[in-house]
């Protein structure tokens, strides 16, 4: 897949393809859980933060595993990524926050797991749409 220049930035056709299918899941998971209002703005929170967590930790473990990097070249922070321990390591941590948040609210597990599977199926069926049509218009 290719990339385009926003400014000085370039950015990957992949992460816009990440970030339209997760706006997709978001709306079709809210519009699931509507009628269990206090539910939905619980699950969708807690959705968010694990993503983020999940993100960052990826992003930033490069000051774990490429420690010498950083260190002689501080502003690599940005362009380093955790790679394939960072991303082991942010999913980890983002199920870690998921499994301490079911606990803390007492919403049976059914529920969140209804939630997280039919987020998870529309994400992937939704990149999967968008990365065909991206694929035939180039």
């Amino acid at each position: 897949m290719g990339a385009f220049l926003i400014g000085p930035l370039l950015v990957k056709y992949e992460w816009i393809l990440v970030l339209l299918s997760g706006i997709v899941a978001y709306f079709t998971i809210a519009n699931a859980l509507r009628d269990h209002v206090e539910f939905k703005k619980i699950f969708l929170n807690v959705m968010i933060n694990s993503m983020l967590i999940g993100f960052f930790t990826f992003k930033f473990s490069s000051i774990l595993f490429q420690t010498e990097n950083i260190l002689t070249s501080p502003i690599g922070i940005l362009y380093f990524s955790g790679g394939r321990k960072g991303a082991i390591l942010g999913t980890i941590l983002a199920f870690i926050y998921i499994v301490m948040e079911i606990k803390k609210y007492n919403y049976p597990l059914k529920k969140w797991m209804y939630g997280i599977v039919y987020g998870s199926v529309t994400f992937m069926l939704s990149y999967w749409l968008f990365r065909t049509l991206l694929i035939l218009l180039f």
